[in-house]
């Protein structure tokens, strides 16, 4: 396809796939897109270096000017939708697998205070099933206390519930995602992006090479929307490349 002479806009609907370089070796594997609601390329930014005259007839007339770069091509985007290792590296987190087994727990030793939460040895529990007693064995009933069944925790409602010096319960079956979050964390990330240029209704190409990528933004649990997360970093140009990025338009017609 020769190159057009004629103007034309550009106008992109893009998904972008994405993968984690293992030191200098390229990603093998990539991640299913991200729901990116921003992903914006800087070029390198320059600065001129000018030479100006110190000649009667001439003084303060430019003799030569050079343009020299200060700063690398960076990428600053936003995501609201992603995979996992993504929302890892947005958190700055490490992410591991939490497992845990039903098995029963019978009698463990607790000190309430009234009114106050005290957490047991273990997470994820039955809300059925939940026994108090006291030192003597006197069964407490569920009126006097109240257990939080997620993070582990009892409460003494009353001073009944405060004689409670046993309980029994059962640990449920639970599986997920851990983040152990707000670490500096960064990765050298490749994307691999297909789009369409609506204007044209011609499919495209784009790739950045190689990026340092790294959380940049909040995180805020509390918001009542859809997380939305902020990564930024500068991009580098492998040994096997050109450029730090490139986008390629094809003549093949969007379906």
């Amino acid at each position: 396809m020769a190159i057009p002479v004629a103007s034309r806009a550009i106008y992109l609907n893009c998904a972008f796939k994405f993968g984690f370089w293992s030191g200098d070796t390229e990603p093998t594997q990539f991640y299913d897109p991200a729901n990116f609601t921003k992903l914006e390329i800087t070029s390198q930014k320059q600065e001129t270096d000018d030479l100006p005259s110190n000649m009667d007839g001439s003084i303060g007339d430019l003799l030569a000017s050079v343009n020299k770069p200060t700063d690398s091509a960076s990428l600053a985007a936003e995501a609201n939708y992603m995979p996992p290792a993504l929302f890892g590296l947005l958190l700055g987190a490490d992410i591991s697998e939490l497992s845990q087994s039903t098995s029963a727990v019978t009698d463990e030793a607790i000190t309430p205070a009234v009114g106050l939460w005290v957490p047991l040895a273990n997470r994820y529990i039955e809300t059925t099933g939940i026994s108090a007693k006291t030192s003597g064995d006197v069964v407490v009933a569920a009126s006097h206390y109240s257990v939080d069944p997620i993070n582990g925790l009892f409460k003494a409602l009353d001073a009944t519930g405060a004689t409670v010096a046993k309980i029994s319960y059962t640990k449920s079956t639970r599986s997920g995602e851990i983040y152990d979050g707000g670490k500096a964390l960064s990765k050298y990330v490749k994307f691999l992006g297909t789009g369409t240029e609506k204007t044209s209704q011609k499919r495209c190409r784009l790739v950045i090479h190689k990026v340092n990528l790294a959380g940049s933004g909040t995180f805020d649990p509390v918001t009542g929307t859809y997380v939305s997360g902020a990564f930024a970093g500068k991009m580098l140009t492998p040994s096997t490349e050109t450029s730090p990025w490139r986008y390629e338009y094809l003549d093949l017609a969007a379906a």
